[in-house]
């Protein structure tokens, strides 16, 4: 009959021999690290295993067996272990992982975690105690390490001026600085502790933030400088500049978040202010017409609005930025801005409405009158300066103009004098030379009579041509047919220049009407082309034109006569209207100073540019007549 085991039935005994299991029993302790020591009643060393030996500082079991603590420790450290020694030996009672601190007899200090439990017989009798001790003093070390890195983070975070916090991956608060618990509106730590934004913000603010949240949280991405409105509780709202990093165990597994927020809702605010003042200067600078610019202290442009840009020729403000004059101008005018410059930047001085000469890189010359003032940084230190011109060409040209007509009126003043009294001189003369011819039959005094007779003439077609510069003589006004005018100009050019010049017309077929005296306009247009012929005595192009234009909101018809001659230099420019004034090896100087009177008698001005060597441009500017 099979027999079915009893759980109740004794165990087997091991089969092992008593002294056998003494013998691996003995083995045991001899080969674990951890020091045991076995003490008698009465305090006594009864054995010990090699590491207790080694910790202990003897060689052999027989220099410790009899002993006791006070032969190896301090008096006070002996009287210790003898405390806890009599409370297991006399009650029976174990200490269980006890830390103790111990002084080594090599004075060391060392933590280890003690185990003390009753030595009893077969009968149950306490014949002491067994110690199994493990040295901790690496682990106690990083613990108070560890420890004291903690208070200073936590210390750090809590005086931090930012909201600094952690949350679980649920975002339930775990760790809160004071920053961030009066955002919150909470006293204390434990008010906010496995809380959510949910118990703290308005539902549409804490969805928010959850949305921020979930790719770190999810795929450990962080959020850097993230711009985040709350709103505290009172209601009042306010911005943050919030950076939430993912949360990880050692074992790199995401567990939670940590964030950290920054007040800059002042900032922002100011920031924004003073972008919208920034923003109407610079309108406001843009759309002034004169140059305004700022220079640091190398001269280099920082600034420069579109009139700047216009006189140094730039399409947009990159172009400008870190250039210096010598880039845009020629070097003597560059020079004079960068010593004007210096000495604004160094000696703190402005300078106030000074006349400065500008020519840009078509060529043209420009006045500007400049002020330029030292700019300071908040601490009042030079770092450059700002200047401000305005165009005043067409004031200097008006000026110009208006002395040249204060020297025309009076040269015509002078002039109508002189024409009158040679007149005078001039009529009895011609007289006596008609009354001479009759008495006289000699061929030779009648030749000579001849050419007194033409030179006579001659003096009074100056005569005339002073009498037309000095009053401007009306003639015989009415419309003038331009088209016509210019056509037969061209004609007779082409006709009678010779060869060497080609005569281009460039003649508009819309040309408006002009009231004025058609003889005098084409003395004008002959005196022009005449002037030009004679600039190319090796041949050239002689071009005329005409067109209509608007100038200062007034309709004109423009005369232009262009030729590819020798040229003349800007300063010859301003006299060549001057009666008298001539730069040909013969010429009485009356042909274009007489244009010009004609011209102004007309309501229209006249404009001449030139370069030495690239021919010269005349434009005359007549009113349309409306």
């Amino acid at each position: 009959m099979r027999t079915t085991k009893n759980s109740n039935s004794p165990k087997k005994r091991s089969t092992l021999p008593a002294g056998a299991r003494v013998e691996l029993f003995q083995q045991l302790l001899n080969t674990i690290p951890d020091p045991v020591l076995v003490k008698d009643c009465a305090g006594r060393y009864v054995w010990c295993n090699p590491a207790k030996m080694k910790e202990m500082g003897v060689n052999a079991l027989s220099e410790i067996v009899g002993k006791t603590a006070g032969d190896f420790f301090s008096p006070g450290m002996a009287a210790t272990f003898r405390a806890d020694d009599e409370l297991v030996v006399k009650k029976g009672q174990p200490i269980l992982n006890q830390r103790e601190k111990v002084i080594e007899p090599d004075g060391a200090i060392h933590w280890h975690l003690t185990n003390k439990i009753p030595w009893r017989d077969t009968g149950g009798k306490i014949l002491g105690l067994i110690c199994v001790s493990r040295d901790i003093t690496q682990l106690v070390e990083a613990e108070v390490k560890l420890q004291q890195e903690r208070n200073l983070l936590r210390t750090l975070v809590d005086n931090l001026p930012d909201a600094v916090y952690a949350k679980d991956t649920q975002g339930r608060k775990v760790m809160v600085n004071p920053g961030d618990l009066k955002n919150i509106g909470c006293r204390t730590e434990a008010e906010v502790i496995g809380k959510t934004d949910f118990d703290f913000f308005p539902r549409e603010i804490a969805e928010q933030f959850v949305a921020a949240e979930m790719p770190v949280l999810k795929n450990g991405t962080p959020l850097i400088n993230h711009e985040e409105m709350i709103s505290l509780p009172g209601g009042e709202r306010r911005l943050l500049l919030t950076t939430k990093i993912p949360w990880r165990d050692a074992s790199g597994k995401i567990i939670g978040l940590v964030g950290i927020g920054r007040d800059i809702h002042d900032q922002k605010m100011a920031e924004m202010k003073l972008q919208e003042e920034r923003n109407l200067l610079r309108t406001l600078i843009n759309h002034l017409p004169d140059p305004i610019y700022a220079k640091d202290l190398a001269s280099r442009k920082i600034v420069a609005n579109p009139g700047d840009l216009k006189n140094m020729g730039c399409q947009t403000e990159a172009e400008a930025i870190g250039k210096t004059d010598f880039d845009f101008f020629p070097k003597e005018i560059a020079e004079a801005f960068f010593a004007d410059d210096q000495m604004v930047m160094k000696e703190g001085k402005a300078v106030i409405n000074r006349e400065e000469k500008m020519v840009s890189k078509d060529g043209k010359t420009h006045w500007l009158l400049t002020s330029k003032i030292p700019w300071r940084d908040a601490a009042g230190k030079i770092v450059g300066l700002i200047g401000i011109g305005r165009d005043i060409t067409e004031k200097k040209e008006l000026e110009a103009q208006i002395t040249q007509a204060q020297r025309m009126e009076s040269i015509g003043r002078l002039a109508t004098g002189i024409a009158h009294d040679l007149n005078n001189i001039l009529t009895p003369i011609l007289i006596s030379i008609e009354l001479l011819r009759e008495k006289l039959q000699d061929k030779e005094y009648l030749n000579m009579l001849t050419k007194a007779e033409a030179n006579a003439h001659r003096g009074a077609d100056i005569i005339k041509q002073m009498l037309w510069f000095s009053r401007g003589l009306n003639g015989n006004r009415g419309p003038v047919n331009l088209q016509q005018l210019t056509g037969e100009i061209a004609q007779f050019t082409s006709e009678n220049y010779g060869n060497s010049i080609r005569v281009e017309r460039q003649i508009a077929a819309d040309l408006g009407t002009v009231h004025g005296d058609s003889a005098q306009l084409h003395q004008v247009l002959m005196n022009l082309c005449t002037n030009a012929r004679d600039a190319m005595p090796e041949g050239g192009a002689l071009t005329i034109a005409a067109r209509n234009a608007d100038v200062d909101g007034r309709r004109y018809v423009i005369l232009e006569v262009a030729d590819t001659g020798v040229g003349f230099s800007p300063e010859l420019a301003s006299r060549i209207f001057e009666p008298f004034f001539t730069t040909k090896a013969v010429g009485h100087g009356l042909g274009l100073s007489t244009v010009h009177s004609i011209v102004k008698g007309h309501c229209g001005f006249i404009k001449a540019e030139s370069e030495p060597g690239h021919g010269a441009t005349f434009r005359v500017y007549l009113p349309v007549q409306v």
